[in-house]
């Protein structure tokens, strides 16, 4: 393989997140949502006015699928209260499977919204209100989405623990509201088919570079659906914040995760994991890359 070739790969290995403002210390908070990994709304947002650039390449369909997936989008904090993401899923045929066929588009678009209410329902606890949507869109290929638009309006509390100031808790309800698309898809295992509400509980153990998360969710048709089943999962997960000592000092912080989930309902039981590699970098530093470095005397006489 080429040297060139090679480092795009490894440069395309992990999500990129272009921030437009220099963001707080990641090691020092509860983890945001990273899709696949912990994709729950807990009430935390970045400084007002950031904008997030994201990208996530999934390599592992050169070996999975005949097409590649890329999710991008952009999060950006409107205010302290209020947080949008739009983001999207990308896919085109890279001709290394069985599959002659050829192609590329817009499989699926996303939009969540975030409104986080301080001190509620009392001072030692927020609470977020979002809703979440999924749209299948194009022509993807058949298991590239579900086939189904979500509509997921709920809310999640976290509290801090003042005795035990490692541990942040958080619950929360929610709704699924599905929809037929007109776009084909393959649901997953253990997924509701149809109307559905859900309850998530679950607990981080913060130890600073490293954290643990554990999240068990219910999710039920009962009274939404046509049929009454009843679904619940098990999600432990370890993020690890990258000591920059370990990436050469750079100035992004370098994130990796590994989880385990394990789901059982009416299609049986279903184990599977899942890793995650990411990177943060201000839009600040990447302007600094591009602008002409000022000659030694002209910074000595400021």
């Amino acid at each position: 393989m080429p040297r060139s070739l090679l480092l795009l790969v490894l440069a395309l290995g992990a999500p990129l997140t272009w921030a437009q403002t220099a963001s707080p210390d990641d090691a020092k908070q509860t983890p945001t949502e990273i899709r696949g990994l912990f994709g729950f709304n807990l009430p935390n947002i970045d400084p007002p006015g950031t904008i997030k650039f994201i990208v996530h390449p999934h390599l592992s369909d050169f070996i999975r699928r005949d097409y590649m997936r890329l999710e991008g989008g952009l999060r950006w904090a409107v205010n302290d209260h209020f947080e949008i993401r739009p983001d999207a899923t990308f896919f085109f045929t890279h001709g290394l499977g069985g599959s002659s066929a050829d192609g590329y588009g817009v499989g699926e678009v996303r939009l969540a919204t975030k409104y986080i209410v301080r001190q509620w329902p009392t001072p030692n606890f927020e609470t977020s209100v979002f809703l979440n949507m999924e749209i299948p869109t194009g022509h993807p290929p058949v298991d590239l989405t579900d086939g189904f638009n979500h509509y997921m309006p709920g809310f999640l509390a976290q509290h801090h623990s003042a005795r035990y100031p490692k541990i942040t808790t958080f619950s929360g309800a929610g709704l699924d509201l599905v929809s037929d698309s007109s776009v084909a898809g393959i649901p997953v295992r253990n997924q509701p088919l149809d109307d559905s509400m859900n309850f998530t509980a679950g607990a981080i153990y913060d130890l600073g570079q490293v954290k643990w998360t554990l999240t068990t969710t219910y999710a039920t048709t009962a009274g939404l659906g046509e049929t009454t089943e009843h679904f619940f999962y098990v999600q432990p997960s370890l993020l690890w914040y990258v000591p920059k000592k370990f990436t050469f000092n750079y100035k992004n912080q370098w994130i990796i995760g590994l989880g385990v989930r394990a789901s059982w309902g009416p299609d049986g039981t279903e184990v599977s994991f899942s890793n995650r590699v990411r990177a943060e970098i201000t839009f600040r530093q990447v302007m600094e890359k591009f602008r002409p470095k000022k000659p030694a005397a002209v910074e000595a006489r400021r």
